[in-house]
């Protein structure tokens, strides 16, 4: 008894379940007014859908324990069917471009029962799975959301929908969050100050941040607008020692923060000072390719003065590099004759005598290349790779296959380089090279791949009977792989028996051909067709072909009789000669397009006595002419 109540209670809670899920009014069991009320009967469906009152059930007709299984399984399925009925889509909002702090209005759709008074919230979820409500319920699109403006620019985030009371949730829509503006101040060698004379130029950079474009104002007024160049170069020429800072730096998410201060220092007399800036930059230098010197001199030198690029070995002498010079600005290159290795340079000034800082430099081999000899054997479609060295000059280094294939920004040697040839393919390197350019290279690789069989099917012709001089559509297909320049042409047998190339105009799918004439002495003779290619050299079936002389068709026209008016009669039309289909147009104006009897009936109904003769005869093989007539006399 305890089992069966346990039964009981299970299953009434499926059934309530189920309404609750449907959201459809609960159907109360009709009860009959009577004098004494009744006990409401307990009912439950059975596993068929029907009915069945517990309080009157007999031993016969009790619910097994695998009955209340089935029916409890069934309740729960018809509620996962459900809440799997319930869908909520965010639109397209691809076109937005979000910042934190700002309002947006999120389009979605739903589709499924829900209630008039379900309502739906927009959540932000971020990449820790973290999700916040940033917008009211709405009870219809679109949900008003606040991006919270703690949210980190330039990070992804999700939106997602979620409603209320059937609590569905939106599949997650991926967002980008544009950055604040940021903006930093320094002279453009990274210190922050400047020293020069009057009259002369300080040159400042603004390190920018967050989203382009930027607009930002110095402190000077100097405002610039929208600019996309990030770091951004200015040129300032105060006439006495100054300060500049930043006032302000905006982009599309508004306001930024800002920060440095350069302090432009202007003398009449300063003391002259030589110092070497952004070593890292000539780190690295090849022989015979020209670079440039960053050094920096401030100060008041003596007229005359030159500066001078210096490089030393290890045995620490220093030699002229470049030719003295008076610009600030010296390009100057390693000759030949510097073998690679470790080295020091500098550069000094003559009036008055000074050196900058030494800087280490390392003088590197140019690249050279080898492509390893491999022989790979690939199946169809399949990639391969190739082995390529290199030496000096790098890293990083490059390399450009004979096939098109380029590798950029290698930092490892040896490097696999992937191929996927389509043909049966002989490698080299085409160009190849490192820090210092293209070096020297050399090596050969053949990759051999294995293609289905070539063959070529020569499908059914149209027509096996054609006039000759005229022009044949061929239907062909081709199987397997064809080499590059391969010509495909249509041949047949002439008088001899020998196969020759005829006039091919080629698509896809059919060939076009002009066929030849036969000997004038035939009316009609046999020919053998083929298609061959050049490369590979393959042909296919041969299939026969009649050709018609090109003679031109003759129409007779024959007949006579006497008929009453509003009858008709019939006249004979016969063909010689020519390639049928025939057609043909009537004195009357009657016309037939293509016919293959011969000879052919044709009614008339002439009103008056009528002389019937041929105006055109066209065939196969083109215009022909006509002859005869038939004369129908119609009795008044």
């Amino acid at each position: 008894m305890l089992r069966l109540v346990l039964l009981v209670f299970l299953i009434s809670y499926a059934c309530v379940y189920s309404a609750f899920g449907q959201r459809g009014p609960i159907k109360k069991p009709a009860v009959t007014p009577a004098i004494s009320a009744p006990k409401t009967p307990v009912v439950v469906p059975d596993t068929l859908g029907n009915t069945i009152d517990l309080d009157t059930m007999t031993g016969d007709s009790i619910v097994t324990e695998r009955e209340a299984d089935e029916m409890a399984a069934k309740a729960e399925q018809i509620a996962k069917d459900t809440i799997n009925a319930y869908k909520i889509a965010i639109d397209d909002i691809s076109y937005l471009s979000v910042c934190p702090g700002t309002t947006i209005n999120i389009p979605f759709s739903l589709s499924g029962p829900f209630d008039d008074e379900n309502t739906y919230v927009a959540h932000i979820i971020d990449a820790s799975g973290k999700s916040i409500a940033i917008s009211l319920p709405v009870k219809k699109s679109p949900a008003k959301a606040v991006i919270p403006s703690y949210k980190k620019g330039g990070e992804i985030y999700y939106l997602q929908i979620v409603s209320n009371m059937s609590v569905v949730k939106s599949p997650p829509v991926s967002i980008r969050l544009l950055q604040t503006p940021t903006a930093r101040l320094e002279v453009v060698d990274g210190t922050q100050a400047a020293r020069i004379m009057p009259g002369q130029e300080a040159h400042l950079r603004v390190q920018l941040g967050g989203t382009a474009p930027w607009s930002f104002r110095l402190s000077d007024s100097t405002t610039v607008l929208s600019t996309l160049t990030n770091p951004h170069y200015l040129i300032v020429k105060p006439s006495e020692i100054k300060n500049y800072q930043i006032s302000g730096v905006s982009n599309a998410c508004g306001s930024g923060t800002t920060s440095g201060e350069v302090i432009v220092n202007v003398d009449n007399n300063p003391e002259p000072k030589l110092e070497l800036k952004e070593a890292d930059k000539i780190a690295r230098l090849c022989n015979n390719i020209p670079f440039q010197v960053p050094f920096s001199a401030t100060g008041k030198f003596k007229a005359g003065n030159k500066f001078t690029v210096q490089i030393a070995d290890r045995t620490g002498t220093f030699k002229n590099l470049s030719s003295p010079d008076s610009s600030g600005y010296i390009t100057t290159q390693i000759p030949e004759t510097y073998k690679p290795g470790e080295y020091r340079l500098r550069v000094t000034s003559s009036a008055p005598y000074l050196t900058t800082q030494v800087a280490k430099i390392t003088i590197v081999s140019p690249t050279t290349t080898v492509l390893q000899k491999d022989s790979l054997f690939l199946d169809e479609n399949e990639t391969g790779e190739l082995t390529v060295a290199f030496n000096g000059g790098g890293p990083p280094w490059f390399v450009l296959l004979s096939d098109g294939t380029y590798e950029n920004n290698i930092q490892e040697s040896p490097y696999k380089v992937k191929v996927k040839p389509y043909y049966d393919t002989n490698y080299q390197i085409t160009s190849a090279g490192g820090l210092c350019g293209v070096g020297k290279f050399s090596g050969r690789a053949k990759v051999a791949v294995k293609a289905p069989p070539v063959a070529i099917t020569l499908e059914k012709l149209s027509q096996n009977v054609v006039c000759s001089g005229s022009i044949l559509e061929i239907p062909y297909k081709t199987a397997g792989r064809y080499n590059p320049g391969n010509k495909f042409v249509v041949q047949m047998t002439d008088k001899n028996g020998r196969f020759v190339d005829l006039p091919t105009t080629i698509t896809p799918t059919t060939m076009n051909v002009k066929l030849t004439s036969v000997s004038s002495s035939d009316t009609i003779r046999a020919h053998k067709i083929r298609i061959i290619s050049s490369s590979p050299a393959v042909s296919s079936a041969i299939e026969e072909i009649d050709i018609i002389s090109p003679n031109k068709a003759i129409g007779e026209v024959s007949g006579k009789g006497i008929i009453t008016a509003g009858r008709s009669t019939r006249i004979q039309l016969k063909f010689k000669n020519g390639l049928p289909p025939w057609s043909f147009t009537l004195s009357d104006g009657t016309s037939i397009n293509g016919t293959f009897l011969n000879p052919y009936l044709i009614s008339v109904s002439p009103t008056a006595t009528t002389e019937y003769t041929l105006t055109s005869v066209k065939s196969g093989c083109g215009t022909g002419t006509s002859k005869g007539a038939a004369v129908i006399t119609v009795e008044k």
